[in-house]
This record gives structure tokens, C-alpha cells and sequence, in this order.
């Protein structure tokens, strides 16, 4: 019908129906001009900022650094020695003393959705602010791990921030783990959930992400530093903080500076890593997967350390690795020059002592390290793992060195400096470990009666090769365990002929509960006198009085150095 025809109220309805429709594509199109123009506004600004952020050092907000932004073209991508042909930054790389590394990469940083903090606290106004946040760090483990932790405080305390001693008094906790055994990764992890259930920013460091990359998904909220990258940890605590999660996981190709800050536990001692991973392959041990094969530092920068070390007051010296014994080969270096050439430039009154040595690679340099051991600077001291008396279980474990190797070894050292102190490792139950097996383990430690051994019950490790095979029974595991540590309690004769001698006495520690001040003979007996807090960092000749199964009891007589 044509629309003259129509009624006037239909003409009028539909009239009014089409100014409106009119209106309403006006006002759409008009807020679409406006949002563009808000946009184009809103992205000018961005960009002024970031280029105002960058010219001031600060670092580009996560926001602009997501994958495909059109900050993210702008940057400098940081990537790691994992990817060829690429640039990577690194303390070492920087000439300006106290400078650090360039800011985080666009994939290493994601933002983290705001969750009410469980604290019902005010806020602190200076949480954001860089280096004005309060830290608590824990580290579990080796002394390579203690070691790697007191550069992790240094660096931080150095950058401003305050180090605390619980988790509720911080706001940032790092949690610098261990994986060599399942018990030990478990107290890390479970110290992470505690610090999440707190509300508190967690950064997971150590051996337990450096090998099990798979916990970045499983704690998408936890930052995770790798062990090689622990001249990082400033950035990642700065990003923390933020509540940002950063993942810097990749393996580095070279080591952390020596000439890091650090913050010692013991103003006395200082642990020097002097190489880190090992050249084996054991099928139960997942520290491979974390360290990685064997880099050395330098014999001039250990020794260089040592001295430093020595100049702010330190009277031992520890060293530390995964493997003293293939110290260098990647260098063209050896254990027995480190040793030698260390104790030469020592001052008098700083006592060293050697780390732990596989037998394999120990071997060859014995003469040598043999010469250092009877310094009278160097304790008698070595710590060589054997984990089996029985062949057939060493072969299993892909050792590398057999019983007869390791009595080789045991076998010159005694005869060269027969109170020497040697320290061993046992694992009990091993897969496959058969009655006659575990027989030929204990046999071996009552042919040598080590004055220390480190026992532990055998914990298969995802990932490794061990972990695939069937298992012992628990109880079988635990029988043997219970029985190695029922026979190293009734060791009493290893300090037994110290009675009535007088023996020069170093002392570093104190045993505050029980009122005493410990030291050390030469062959590393444990010594403890009344406390006498003038002794610490000194040497005296002591008598000894009373001998245990774990320490000798004495007397100072004089000779105070």
C-alpha cells in the first residue's frame, strides 16, 4: 500500500520510529569518534612515558612488554645463553662498578592479578620502592647452596634492602632450595606454600627450578631464579615486589663473580666455590640437571678471594663443589696447583680446608693433593663419597670408579698422613641392592671405621634413571639405614688416643646454649673448651681430657696465636 494511503496515526508511528533509529546511529557513530581519539591520546601518553622510564633508568612496565605490544618492539630483549646468536646481559658484562644487569626481558616478567593481602596491616608506602622492601632468604642445602645464599644477601643488602629472619616479618621471601634428596626439596617447597598461605611474594631459587622446570606452571605465581643466574636476584626481588612473577630459568654458560657482595653467617669463615656441576652422570642424582657439567673459576680469582676474605677478618676458609677433584679440567688447571698455590697465600692464622672429591678424578693428582693435606695451614681433612661397598651397586649408580679405586685412595692418604679425617657417603638401598651387596657395604666401613659418614636412605628422584626402577621395600631401606647408623655411634676409638696430648687448637665457633667455644686440631678432631669468646679467630695449645664419639673435651693451656 502506498504510504499516502495509509492511516495518519501508522504515518506518524513509523516516522517516529525512524528519528529514533536516526539518533541512535548519530550518537554511536559520534562515541566512536571519540574513543579513537582517546586511544590515539591514550597511546602517545604510553609512549611518552616509557620513553620518560627510560631515560631515567627505571624499568619498562610489564604492561608494555607483553609479547606483540607495540612497546615491546622498542626494547632491548635480554635472552639467555640458551638461545644462539643472541645478546645476553650479565653483571660481568657491565664496566661501571655497581651497575646491574639491564632490566628484565618481555618474556621473563608477567603480571599478576591483585589478591587481598591475608595481613590485615596497613600498607606500606615504600614497599614499591626500589631497594626499601624487607627480605627474608632461607637456603637449604650443600655449601655450594650456602654459598650461593650469601651472595643472594649481600647483593641485596648492598641494593638497600632489609634482611629479616622470619616470613612474618618480610615482604619478599626467597627460598634458595635444594634437590639432592626428596626430603630436602619438599622443606623448600613446603616453606614456599607457607610464604603464599602468608601473602607474602615467594621467588623460589636453587637446585630444585634450576632442574625441574615444570614448577613454573605448578606455581604460576611464584618467581623462580636459576643457579647460574644468582647475580640476578636484585631484579627479580625488585619485580617481586611489583607483584610481578619472573621466570629467569635458563642456564648460564659462565659463573656468578666472586667479587659479589656477600653476607656471611659466620664473620669467621667464608665458603669459595672454586667450580661448579661434575663430569659424571649418576643415575639417581637430579644436581646434574640443576649445575650442569663442570666450569671453573680461575686459580688468581680464588686466591684473590681468599685474600679479600682474609683482609675483612675470616680465619677458615672452606671450599666448595660438586667435584674438587675435577677442579680445572676445563681450564687446563688442577686440584693439586689450587691447593698448593691457596695455601702459599694464605696469612698465618687462616686455616683451609678441601671440599668434596669423587674418586674417578682425585686419583691422578694425589701426590699432590697429598703434599697440600700435610701443610700445616691445610686441615687433614677429605671428604670422598664411596655410596657403596659393592661393585655390582656402584655399576648401577654409574659411579665410574670401583671399591678397589676408592680403597686406593683411602689407602694413600692414611699411609701419607694416618690421622687424616676422612668423611664418606652412604646410600641405603639402592634398587636392586641385594643382602650380599649391603654385606659388602658394611664390611667396607668396618675395614676403615671413618671417623664421619653421611648416611641416607636411597630417594628416587624424578627424572633420573634410578627412579624407573623397582624399588626396595621401605622397610628394607630402613633396616639398612638403622644398622649404618647404629655402627657409627659406637666409633668411640677414632678420638680415643687424644686423651692427655696437647694439641694446637683452632677456634671459629661458639656453642652458645651450652655455654662453649669449639675449634678444630690439624686432623680435624672437634674440640670444645669453656666459652671464651677471646679465643674465636685464634689458636691455642689445649689439653684434651675426655674424648666422645663426636668431640673431645679440653683444656687451654697457653700458647695464644
Amino acid at each position: 500500500m502506498p504510504r499516502a494511503s495509509l492511516p495518519i496515526e501508522v504515518r506518524l508511528r513509523n516516522t517516529g520510529w525512524q528519528y529514533l533509529t536516526t539518533a541512535m546511529v548519530c550518537a554511536g557513530a559520534m562515541g566512536l569518534w571519540f574513543f579513537a581519539k582517546w586511544r590515539g591520546a591514550a597511546i602517545s601518553s604510553l609512549r611518552l612515558a616509557l620513553d620518560l622510564r627510560r631515560s631515567s633508568g627505571i624499568g619498562v612496565d610489564d604492561e608494555a612488554s607483553k609479547p606483540g605490544s607495540a612497546v615491546e618492539a622498542t626494547r632491548e630483549p635480554i635472552v639467555t645463553a640458551d638461545e644462539p646468536g643472541t645478546e645476553h646481559f650479565d653483571l660481568e658484562d657491565i664496566v661501571s662498578v655497581g651497575t646491574r644487569p639491564g632490566k628484565l626481558g618481555a618474556k621473563e616478567v608477567r603480571r599478576q592479578r591483585w589478591q587481598k593481602p591475608v595481613s590485615s596491616a596497613p600498607p606500606r608506602e615504600d614497599l614499591h620502592v626500589p631497594g626499601r622492601g624487607r627480605i627474608y632468604v632461607q637456603t637449604h642445602g650443600c655449601q655450594h647452596n650456602q654459598s650461593d645464599g650469601e651472595y643472594m644477601m649481600g647483593q641485596l643488602q648492598d641494593y638497600g634492602y632489609t634482611l629479616v629472619n622470619s616470613i612474618e616479618e618480610c615482604d619478599v621471601c626467597v627460598v634458595n632450595s635444594c634437590t639432592v634428596k626428596t626430603p630436602s626439596e619438599e622443606r623448600g617447597l613446603s616453606l614456599v606454600t607457607r610464604a603464599r598461605e602468608s601473602g607474602k611474594q615467594v621467588v623460589l631459587a636453587g637446585c630444585v627450578p634450576s632442574g625441574d622446570k615444570s614448577l613454573v606452571e605448578k606455581f604460576k605465581d611464584v618467581s623462580m631464579l636459576h643457579v647460574t643466574q644468582l647475580d640476578r636476584i636484585v631484579d627479580v626481588v625488585e619485580e617481586a615486589s611489583k607483584g610481578h612473577t619472573v621466570t629467569l630459568i635458563q642456564r648460564r654458560t659462565d659463573l656468578p663473580s666472586l667479587e659479589l657482595p656477600r653476607v656471611r653467617k659466620d664473620k669467621l669463615s667464608e665458603i669459595i666455590t672454586i667450580n661448579a656441576g661434575c663430569l659424571g652422570n649418576c643415575t639417581y642424582c637430579k644436581t646434574k640437571m640443576a649445575r650442569g657439567t663442570v666450569v671453573s673459576y680461575p686459580i688468581d680469582a680464588i686466591v684473590a678471594r681468599a685474600l679479600k676474605a682474609a683482609g675483612e677478618g675470616v680465619r677458615y676458609i672452606e671450599l666448595a663443589s660438586e667435584d674438587m677433584g675435577a677442579y680445572g679440567i676445563d681450564i687446563g688447571a688442577n686440584i693439586a696447583d689450587l691447593l698448593l698455590k691457596l695455601s702459599d697465600a694464605l696469612p698465618e692464622g687462616v686455616m683451609l680446608r678441601t671440599g668434596m672429591t669423587n674418586p674417578p678424578y682425585i686419583m691422578q693428582h694425589i701426590d699432590g693433593v697429598i703434599k697440600a693435606l700435610q701443610r700445616p695451614n691445610v686441615y687433614s681433612f677429605m671428604h670422598l663419597p664411596v655410596q657403596s661397598g659393592s661393585n655390582a651397586v656402584l655399576q648401577g649408580m654409574r659411579r665410574e670408579y670401583t671399591v678397589e679405586d676408592f680403597s686406593y685412595v683411602v689407602d694413600r692418604l692414611r699411609a701419607a698422613i694416618p690421622d687424616i679425617y676422612i668423611l664418606t657417603d652412604i646410600i641405603c638401598g639402592f634398587p636392586h641392592e641385594s643382602d650380599e651387596d649391603w654385606a659388602d657395604t658394611m664390611a667396607l666401613v668396618q675395614k676403615y671405621k671413618f671417623p664421619g659418614i653421611y648416611s641416607s636412605r636411597f630417594f628416587a628422584r624424578v627424572g633420573t634413571p634410578a627412579a624407573k626402577w623397582r624399588q626396595l621395600l621401605p622397610r628394607v631401606i630402613k633396616a639398612r639405614y638403622q644398622e649404618l647408623v647404629e655402627f657409627t655411634q659406637t666409633l668411640e676409638d677414632k678420638n680415643a688416643d687424644l686423651p692427655g696430648k696437647t694439641e694446637r687448637v683452632w677456634f671459629c665457633e661458639t656453642e652458645k646454649v651450652r655455654g662453649q667455644t669449639v675449634g678444630r686440631t690439624k686432623s680435624y678432631a672437634k674440640v670444645i673448651v669453656p666459652r671464651d669468646d677471646a679465643l674465636l679467630g685464634r689458636s691455642a695449645l689445649v689439653q684434651m681430657k675426655t674424648a666422645t664419639v663426636k668431640h673431645v673435651e679440653g683444656e687451654v693451656v697457653g700458647h695464644l696465636i
